[in-house]
């Protein structure tokens, strides 16, 4: 289904997936609300919610579209701030159509070692952020279903799925040991939601799916959680994930409550090719079998993927 003349608003688009995502949406014609706390610019990270909108406007002009951009300061813990922000991005562009669920925060340290302050800062913005956007956004989005614009939430978070919880030769998914509870839980919520709002939002005619990568993916973020210096090798760029999102997101509402892997999508629905897929490696040439997994991949998924390699 086409996108032009949609309208989006994702979290934590200042950088990383979610700039990338922007950036997928606008090629087609989207309007983006660019939220983050990023108004200014970071001392080690690069990106801005200003330097992002700037790109999106470029690309709006490249293509001869009428998409624009708006620059949104945002703390998605503040429930006020949330809500104000909705409204005043519907107002500004007669309405809303797309949620992205992107904002989030990592912590992998262990129960021992985590410090209550930042369990309260990892849920509050995963679990708590991705509540409040959705709560507000639905109004709108209901909207946009009465008036048949195919409207979507997604959210960027793992698949929950029987595998997960169950053991893999008398182990426990070693997901749950690298992510630890403070991480797991967090993003887990999101899923959770995701599915939920699937449920809940389905006679209402809207859409909500929640996506991960399969592999690690390149960001400024993860070069701070991985800084060795071939790191990148294991890894892919945020555009598998953005082109993976866009194709989501143009599918009918009745694709819903689905939890997507990037490279099973573009496989099973897009019929993109292994020599495709390869593409998006951050090191050109990167073998499969040199990437890096992401967290929260099960053995299932993992068969599936590798199918396609052997």
């Amino acid at each position: 289904m086409s996108m032009q003349g949609k309208v989006a608003f994702i979290s934590g688009a200042s950088r990383g997936i979610g700039a990338e995502i922007a950036k997928s949406l606008a090629k087609r014609g989207v309007s983006v609300a660019v939220a983050a706390k990023s108004a200014q610019p970071h001392k080690t990270l690069p990106g801005t919610i200003h330097s992002v909108v700037d790109e999106l406007d470029e690309i709006a002009d490249r293509q001869g579209n009428q998409a624009r951009a708006l620059a949104v300061q945002l703390d998605v813990r503040d429930a006020e701030a949330v809500e104000d922000t909705l409204e005043k991005v519907a107002s500004h562009f007669g309405g809303l159509d797309i949620l992205v669920n992107n904002a989030s925060a990592i912590s992998l340290s262990s129960t021992i070692d985590a410090k209550p302050k930042v369990y309260d800062l990892v849920n509050g913005i995963n679990a708590r952020g991705t509540w409040l956007t959705s709560r507000f956004a639905l109004p709108h989005l209901y909207k946009s279903a009465e008036a048949g614009r195919n409207p979507h939430i997604l959210t960027l978070s793992p698949p929950l799925n029987q595998g997960m919880f169950e053991l893999e030769n008398g182990e426990i998914v070693p997901s749950f040991k690298d992510t630890k509870a403070l991480y797991a839980m967090s993003k887990c919520a999101m899923s959770v939601a995701a599915y939920a709002l699937a449920a809940e939002a389905k006679s209402h005619g809207v859409a909500s799916n929640a996506l991960w990568p399969y592999t690690m993916i390149g960001t400024s973020a993860m070069r701070i959680v991985n800084p060795e210096s071939d790191a990148e090798r294991r890894w892919r760029v945020p555009k598998i994930v953005a082109d993976t999102a866009a194709g989501i997101l143009e599918e009918p509402t009745s694709f819903t409550g689905q939890f997507v892997i990037d490279e099973l999508y573009l496989r099973e629905r897009k019929q993109v090719t292994t020599e495709q897929i390869n593409e998006y490696a951050m090191v050109p040439n990167t073998p499969f079998s040199e990437l890096g997994e992401d967290l929260f991949i099960t053995e299932e998924i993992r068969r599936r993927v590798h199918s396609y390699y052997n």
